[in-house]
């Protein structure tokens, strides 16, 4: 079993999907995120973690934060952690908005009375599942109504690859520091999962072979 346990962390150690975490955009230092639907800000993201980091403002001056992805072919969006939310309200709930949409922008009738329907959206920071450390990207897939409105969803509750927008805001206070850790996965190759599987087998039948010469 030891030799089966040593050789999975040995191939895990090399397989494509390992990696280190990665800021890709902090308003701090890059700017705004545009508060345009129809030109966002575009992130360029790589194998592994991307984490974004960035604040809004509530009403009366709203503050709504735009920026789109690209996961090439051969890639999966398949987690996005909540790294870090501190929310401005005064209240129990004190969470944000957080939306996604397929294309390279979000029309005009959407934001203003979701038409054409987002892709996904979900409330963010304060619920169970939804707050720091969570995995959100799985709840953008479920698509849960907000207030009356109805989303598409995805049930995989990941993104494959396309361009996607994202939308994030807080009418009410707004947002001190909201960070989102975006894991992009590379697909496993057929030779990686050969491998994976050879590495099981052989590990299997060394064991095999000990317990039958302890017998």
């Amino acid at each position: 079993m030891k030799s089966l346990l040593l050789g999975l962390i040995s191939a895990l150690a090399f397989a494509p999907n390992a990696y280190a975490a990665n800021i890709v955009y902090s308003e701090s230092s890059q700017g705004d995120f545009s508060g345009d639907n129809l030109n966002p800000t575009k992130l360029n993201l790589s194998r592994g973690s991307n984490v974004i980091i960035g604040s809004t403002t509530g009403n009366p001056n709203l503050d709504q934060d735009f920026f789109s992805i690209t996961i090439p072919s051969g890639y999966t969006l398949t987690e996005i952690i909540l790294a870090n939310y501190q929310g401005l309200d005064d209240d129990v709930t004190n969470q944000g908005f957080l939306a996604v949409q397929v294309g390279s922008l979000i029309e005009d009738g959407t934001i203003t009375g979701n038409e054409p329907q987002l892709l996904g959206a979900a409330t963010i920071g304060g619920e169970p599942g939804k707050q720091v450390g969570d995995n959100i990207l799985d709840d953008l897939g479920r698509a849960d109504s907000i207030r009356g409105f109805s989303f598409v969803g995805f049930p995989s509750g990941v993104l494959t690859q396309g361009t996607y927008t994202f939308w994030i805001q807080e009418t009410r206070n707004g947002i001190k520091e909201y960070q989102l850790d975006f894991v992009l996965s590379q697909t496993p190759e057929p030779s990686t999962i050969l491998g994976l599987g050879m590495v099981m087998g052989i590990g299997m039948l060394l064991n095999r072979k000990r317990l039958l010469h302890d017998r």
